[in-house]
């Protein structure tokens, strides 16, 4: 694969997490999808196979990739757990500053040191909630819904970002077929937003 990426925990898993956690398991990456919720992990299992049926139908997969890509997620409640050995950490929970500034709180004390650290924020600045320690591997990864058909994805880091973060991820998710765009600094709303 060439970005050293294997193990992702993608946190929240409603409308947006479950669809990035199939994103990231088309790709081939172990996906351990974490809610605090336990409708919505019981629920989430239900939203990933109808996604799949969906790209199935459309000839978009085939039977063997989608059975292998569901096989791919766990689901878990233990934020440690979803976390463990994760060389990319993407947050997809509800778009508020206190969660938002608590789940980042927890992602200093338990993502490995080496991890990239992604927000699917659509309009919330996370940088701030960032460690000091953790700020060169934060970014933004503002995907657009669904995920599994929309390629468009938009990257972006703060000043502290290292670059080489950003392009690992812009790699990876274009060696997938999608279309990452890399801007240059943080505006809510990105660019297809603003355009609607």
């Amino acid at each position: 694969m060439g970005t050293g990426i294997a193990r992702v925990g993608v946190l929240g898993a409603g409308t947006m997490g479950h669809a990035l956690a199939l994103v990231h398991a088309l790709g081939g990456l172990e996906v351990r999808l974490q809610d605090n919720s336990p409708a919505a992990l019981a629920r989430a299992p239900l939203l990933v196979d109808g996604a799949l049926d969906t790209l199935l139908r459309g000839g978009e997969v085939t039977a063997q990739e989608a059975q292998a890509a569901r096989a791919r997620i766990a689901m878990t409640p233990d934020l440690a757990v979803a976390l463990e050995g994760a060389d990319l950490v993407v947050e997809a929970v509800v778009e508020d500053k206190e969660v938002t500034r608590a789940l980042f709180a927890e992602l200093a004390r338990l993502a490995p040191a080496h991890a990239l650290v992604a927000s699917n924020t659509s309009y919330l600045d996370v940088f701030p909630y960032a460690a000091p320690r953790r700020a060169r591997t934060t970014l933004v990864e503002h995907w657009y819904t669904p995920p599994y058909l929309v390629d468009l994805v938009d990257l972006v880091g703060s000043d502290a970002t290292d670059p080489a973060a950003s392009e690992v991820l812009r790699a990876l998710y274009a060696s997938w077929g999608k279309k990452p765009g890399v801007l240059r600094r943080f505006i809510p709303g990105y660019v297809a937003n603003r355009l609607q």
